[in-house]
């Protein structure tokens, strides 16, 4: 075991970077009032004070059995419910917990016995290099690193080797940077893609490095695609919700590409919350008689939130509420709150494996452009924030009666009629996938359904030339089935480029940066995708 004789904590970029992060650890601080969890334990050591006799009753009868099916991963979750129902009999007055957040750390703590052995035999071994993983620690708090060795910029910079597919910010307002990617081929198709990423991450997990971008490989088909960069918002953006983040940036940038190529019919695709965007965003217009759109497809997107997997399990109206004044009052969600919200859908392999290797052992991994993208955060808006947990989690809005409106103009997915493709991907802790093919029953035409292999992201961004994913055509009368798809092999990018295809339209030359029309403001990836 190596000692800490190294380690030399006295550099000042080191220094501010570290008391910059006890900062902001500590304003996450104000977003953990008591959960369902929390107060099951706040109740149970209340009687334990107060009604002894019951709680040693607790102790005989009920806590053996919950010892034993916690260390018995066979454990199911109705055996887990009769538990429950055990409890609440025997201590009616500790009854309102919600279960569902309870089962779920359970879940979490099986998950990690791999975890737990491991750390014993390392401790056991004495392979243990503390100088090194407290260098490593260092070097990723200085990297403004979210999640443990992810951001590596000793391998990987912006406009370097990340988001290097060249082209143009045509165009930008306080929400976004509309960028033009340049033609790679001598004819373009005439009707152009436009991308909506996600806003809570940063948009270039779509222009990774080589072979692993997806802007480059549509542009490589003869696409002309143009990609929404969100800004990263600070409290000046508190307002803003659903309405800003579809007219101010959905909006604004089909108007924009339409100025710069005028009577094109736009091929709209959202990712994930993006998605939300563009389906919201294609409701409105047809709610307003335009016919404005070419084709929308909807990758590991939620619309029907009826089962929303395991995010689900956080949100509640008491969760919500608890929540409410500290969003409020910091004017966003916290980058380092959203990912590692994320990263507690897979903690030994985001979170503790990670923490082990790199910071006990010293030991990194191989740089990859995806993790180093995945720690790479971006704050939310506080009440885009809420509009989600209150208008699709706990309302589920989108798809139940009433239908909302945004901008004056109802919102029903139902009468959305252009071509629908959908992605789901078999390995989504995110966005589990047949929570994603449910949006299919509510759209007038039977979309395209295809399930991916891989995970949220890693079954997103399945570049044909790595080979490592196969996909699946999904039956339209049974699109939950994988047994009934067709499997197709290689990268589902090939089944969505001939989707694409059949409403690309003819064959044009290719547009110049701005169409002549709008001016180029900078060269792509632009200001907004590198902001803190």
């Amino acid at each position: 075991m190596q000692g800490l004789q190294g380690f030399d904590p006295s550099q000042r970029e080191w220094i501010q970077a570290w008391l910059s992060r006890l900062n902001a650890e500590c304003q996450l601080l104000n977003f953990f009032e008591p959960s369902g969890v929390n107060e099951f334990w706040r109740l149970l050591t209340s009687l334990s004070v107060e009604d002894p006799e019951r709680f040693r009753q607790f102790s005989r009868e009920l806590l053996p059995k919950f010892l034993g099916a916690l260390f018995d991963a066979e454990t199911d979750d109705s055996a887990w419910v009769r538990l429950f129902d055990e409890v609440n009999s025997v201590l009616p007055e500790i009854g309102g917990y919600d279960k569902s957040q309870v089962l779920w750390l359970i879940r979490q703590v099986q998950a990690n016995s791999e975890l737990f052995e491991k750390s014993r035999k390392i401790f056991e071994s004495g392979e243990i290099n503390l100088e090194q993983g407290l260098e490593n620690w260092r070097q990723d708090i200085l990297a403004g690193s979210m999640l443990p060795d992810t951001i590596r910029p000793d391998a990987f910079s912006l406009g370097q080797n990340l988001a290097t597919t060249p082209g143009d910010v045509v165009f930008e307002n306080q929400l976004f940077q509309l960028i033009q990617y340049r033609s790679s081929t001598e004819r373009v198709h005439e009707n152009p893609v436009l991308l909506i990423p996600a806003f809570v991450n940063r948009f270039y997990i779509l222009d990774l490095s080589d072979e692993y971008s997806m802007v480059r490989w549509l542009v490589d088909q003869g696409h002309t695609v143009f990609l929404i960069s969100w800004v990263n918002p600070t409290e000046l953006l508190a307002p803003y919700e659903m309405t800003h983040y579809v007219l101010d940036g959905g909006l604004s940038a089909l108007d924009q590409i339409e100025c710069i190529l005028p009577r094109v019919r736009i091929q709209v695709m959202g990712y994930c919350a993006g998605g939300v965007i563009a389906a919201i965003l294609v409701a409105w217009l047809t709610a307003r008689g335009e016919d404005r759109i070419a084709s929308l497809s909807l990758l590991t997107t939620l619309l029907d939130y009826c089962e929303p997997g395991p995010l689900g399990h956080f949100v509640s109206e008491d969760s919500i509420e608890s929540i409410r004044k500290p969003l409020m009052d910091m004017g966003y969600l916290p980058a380092e709150l959203m990912l590692r919200t994320f990263a507690s859908l897979r903690p030994h392999d985001l979170l503790f494996d990670r923490v082990l290797n790199c910071y006990v052992l010293g030991q990194r991994g191989k740089p990859f452009s995806l993790l180093h993208w995945l720690g790479d955060g971006t704050r939310t808006p506080a009440s885009l924030i809420l509009w989600i947990l209150e208008e699709l989690y706990l309302k589920n809005t989108l798809v139940e009666k009433p239908l909302i409106e945004l901008g004056g103009q109802p919102i029903d997915i139902a009468s959305v009629a252009c071509p629908v493709f959908l992605f789901g991907a078999e390995g989504d802790d995110i966005s589990p996938w047949q929570s994603v093919m449910k949006a299919a029953k509510y759209f007038v035409n039977v979309p395209t359904c295809v399930l991916g292999e891989g995970g949220h992201n890693a079954g997103v961004i399945s570049p044909p030339a790595r080979n490592r994913h196969n996909h699946y055509i999904l039956n339209p009368k049974n699109q939950f089935s994988k047994q009934t798809a067709e499997k197709q092999e290689g990268s589902w990018w090939i089944s969505w480029n001939e989707f694409l295809l059949s409403q690309a339209g003819d064959a044009v030359s290719p547009p110049g940066p701005g169409g002549g029309l709008r001016r180029v403001i900078e060269e792509a990836p632009g200001r907004y995708v590198k902001q803190p």
